[in-house]
C-alpha cells in the first residue's frame, strides 16, 4: 500500500492514524476499527492507516488493510498514553508527512482535504463546550516543520500528564488541547486559522469534520449530507456498520463476491 495521496500537498505521506488501548480481546471493537480503515482507504486509497495499541489490539480481528504497532500501554490512564503514542509517533514519521489521528468510533464520510492542505501546521475541530472547547477526536499534523511539531505534541503530552488524577484519567487530552490551543471567536461553521504555540493552527467546525449523530438522527440512519466525519461516540458505535452499509458501500465488493 502507498502511502501517499496526490491530492494532498503535492504527494506528502498521508498518515491516518488511531490508538486504543485495548482491556481484553474484542473481535466487535476490532470490526468497527476496520471499518473506519475501509472508511478512509475508499476515499482516500493510497493513504496508510495506522493503529497503535497494545498487545491484545492484536488479538482483536483488526483487518489486514491496518498497520499495527503495539507496546504496553496503561489501561488507567488511555488519554496520557495516546498522547504519548501520538507524539511519538510524530517524532518517527518522515519530515513532510501529513498525519491525522482520528478516534476509533468514527468513519470519514467525505474527503476533507481543505483540512490537510498547506497554510497550516495543525487542524482541530471547535465546539461550544466552555471546558473542553476542543474535540481530542480530530487533530491533523503537517510536519515540514517537524522540530515545531514534535516540540508541541512533547507540550501536549506533558500538560495532559502533569493534570489531577481526575482530569486526567479520561478528558485529560481535551484538557490540554484547550490549554495549549484555545480557539478564537468563531462561527459554528467557520474555519478560522490563529497563531498557536508558535504554530498555524486551523480551527474548524465540529459540526462539519468532527460530528455526532443526535438520538433521532440514529434511529432513523440519517445524517447531515455536508458532514466529512462522523464521531459515534460511546452506544453509538453500534450504528457505525449501519452508516458504512447505507451511505458508504463498503460492503459492496463483499455482497458481490458472496453471490457468485
Amino acid at each position: 500500500m502507498s502511502s501517499t495521496d496526490p491530492a494532498v500537498a503535492g504527494e506528502a505521506p498521508l498518515h491516518f492514524v488511531m490508538a486504543y488501548v485495548f482491556r481484553q480481546r474484542d473481535p466487535e471493537m476490532g470490526g468497527l476499527v476496520t471499518l473506519l480503515a475501509r472508511s478512509i482507504l475508499a476515499l482516500y486509497p493510497r493513504a496508510e492507516v495506522v493503529l497503535l495499541t497494545n498487545a491484545l489490539g492484536a488479538e482483536s480481528g483488526v483487518g489486514s488493510i491496518v498497520r499495527l504497532q503495539t507496546r504496553e500501554l496503561d489501561p488507567n490512564h488511555v488519554m496520557v498514553e495516546r498522547l504519548r503514542e501520538y507524539r511519538d509517533y510524530v517524532r518517527s514519521v518522515v519530515p513532510g508527512t501529513v498525519v491525522v489521528f482520528l478516534d476509533t468510533d468514527m468513519l470519514v464520510m467525505r474527503r476533507f482535504d481543505e483540512l490537510l492542505a498547506p497554510g497550516a501546521n495543525l487542524a482541530v475541530t471547535h465546539r461550544r463546550f466552555a471546558a473542553m472547547p476542543i474535540n481530542a477526536g480530530l487533530i491533523v499534523a503537517r510536519t515540514e516543520a517537524h522540530a515545531e511539531v514534535c516540540r508541541f505534541f512533547d507540550r501536549l503530552h506533558a500538560v495532559c500528564a502533569d493534570l489531577p488524577e481526575e482530569e486526567k484519567r479520561w478528558y485529560g487530552d481535551q484538557v490540554a488541547l484547550a490549554r495549549l490551543l484555545a480557539p478564537p471567536r468563531a462561527g459554528r461553521y467557520q474555519t478560522v486559522t490563529a497563531e498557536r504555540e508558535g504554530l498555524s493552527v486551523r480551527f474548524a467546525p465540529g459540526r462539519l469534520y468532527n460530528r455526532t449523530p443526535r438520538p433521532w438522527m440514529l434511529r432513523l440512519g440519517l445524517y447531515p449530507l455536508f458532514t466529512r466525519i462522523l464521531h459515534f461516540k460511546g452506544d453509538r458505535k453500534a450504528r457505525m456498520p449501519l452508516y458504512a452499509r447505507r451511505y458508504l458501500k463498503l460492503f459492496q465488493s463483499d455482497e458481490r463476491a458472496a453471490k457468485r
